[in-house]
């Protein structure tokens, strides 16, 4: 009877009544501001499974590692940065190798550039799905996650404007759903690659670089570090990087040459923030790096207190259209209703010291100097 059991992701009337409304009120926050709804596949073929974490995005070619090793339903395709399978291939009834998303955004992706792209300017879309990963055995996270995102798309869907508007939106539709107390940390794809090269960064290491900070693997991190042969100001700017967080103080050690070209872009995009009333919600973090690849401009991540995950992700993928036949920017972002869900849990929780404003340090697990107590309220 073992086969019998629910191995799948479920929930019971209450949880399933405060994930409708998370999504419901996302929704209505999006439609407000001009995007429109589309509806996702859930199974896509297999080649897109090649744009999921560790895609192809700046580097170049596909990995198509999968081809002919799906001997079952149940057989993974794409990988994470740390080579970790994280998609499930699906082997139909006639042969073909079908994939379920483990990525809504390079669908959105590919149905914008064949069907829906305006020359009278950017499409604006949002959609509500579950994506598919596969974890480690024993990692404790879940294999089916809800989300609801949102894309802005077309040719003038670029520069500081834009960028501004998905951060806007980003922030807003986690106040529209009643949580207050988040902090959306901000980097630039670009940036992390300048440093690198400014490091004498190459190959392998680069990458594992990139592994270690996905993973916030400090000391991994700082044993790759110190073997690099580059120059001493890349090398010392990277040693200082999971550790810089204010904004003065991130912006003056970017001076470094050849990086603070790449991050100009930043200090705008916060600025055009604060004239929209929303600065208080983001700070700079060097140490963000998504797993999805296809990233060329910003890159943010989100967390609020009593959830352990970040509760949105997104940032700027240029290119990603150019692989369905359509050159045009993008920018986007995805919201975790579970991780939503959970913060949103903990605020019905009575605090245990007292009175007062609650007090948390975003992410204090990474480093817990760095962070200042997020007490905003909107």
């Amino acid at each position: 009877m073992d086969n019998l059991h629910l191995s799948g992701r479920y929930y019971l009337p209450a949880d399933a009544l405060v994930r409708r409304r998370i999504e419901s009120g996302l929704s209505r926050t999006f439609e407000t501001r001009g995007y429109h709804e589309i509806i996702p596949p859930m199974l896509v073929g297999l080649g897109l499974a090649q744009f999921g974490p560790d895609g192809p995005g700046n580097s170049g070619g596909m990995n198509s590692s999968c081809g002919s090793e799906a001997a079952g339903c149940a057989e993974h395709s794409g990988h994470d940065l740390e080579g970790e399978c994280t998609s499930y291939v699906v082997l139909t009834r006639d042969g073909n190798l079908l994939t379920l998303c483990s990525d809504l955004t390079t669908p959105v992706a590919a149905l914008a550039a064949r069907h829906l792209l305006s020359a009278d300017g950017p499409t604006r879309l949002y959609y509500s799905g579950t994506v598919f990963r596969a974890q480690k055995p024993g990692s404790g996270k879940p294999e089916e996650r809800r989300q609801v995102g949102a894309e802005l798309i077309g040719e003038s869907a670029t520069g500081v404007q834009a960028d501004a508007e998905i951060l806007s939106m980003a922030a807003e539709g986690l106040i529209s759903i009643g949580l207050h107390d988040f902090c959306i940390g901000l980097n630039d794809a670009g940036l992390l690659s300048a440093i690198l090269d400014a490091a004498g960064a190459r190959g392998d290491t680069r990458q594992r670089i990139r592994s270690a900070l996905a993973a916030r693997d400090y000391v991994l991190y700082g044993e790759l570090v110190s073997s690099l042969n580059g120059a001493a100001a890349g090398i010392d700017l990277l040693n200082r990087l999971p550790h810089l967080h204010a904004r003065a103080e991130v912006l003056e050690a970017l001076r470094t040459p050849g990086v603070y070209e790449a991050a100009e872009g930043l200090g705008q995009t916060l600025d055009a923030l604060d004239n929209r009333g929303l600065g208080r919600y983001f700070r700079l973090d060097l140490a963000i790096t998504r797993r999805f690849r296809y990233y060329t401009g910003i890159v943010f991540e989100g967390y609020a207190p009593g959830c352990g995950n970040a509760v949105i992700g997104g940032g700027r993928y240029d290119n990603l259209l150019a692989y369905f036949g359509a050159s045009a920017p993008a920018a986007g972002f995805a919201v975790d209703v579970d991780s939503v869900a959970s913060a949103l849990g903990a605020l019905d929780q009575p605090e245990k010291s007292g009175g007062g404003a609650r007090q948390w340090n975003w992410r204090s697990w990474t480093s817990p100097a760095s962070f200042e107590t997020v007490r905003s309220r909107h």
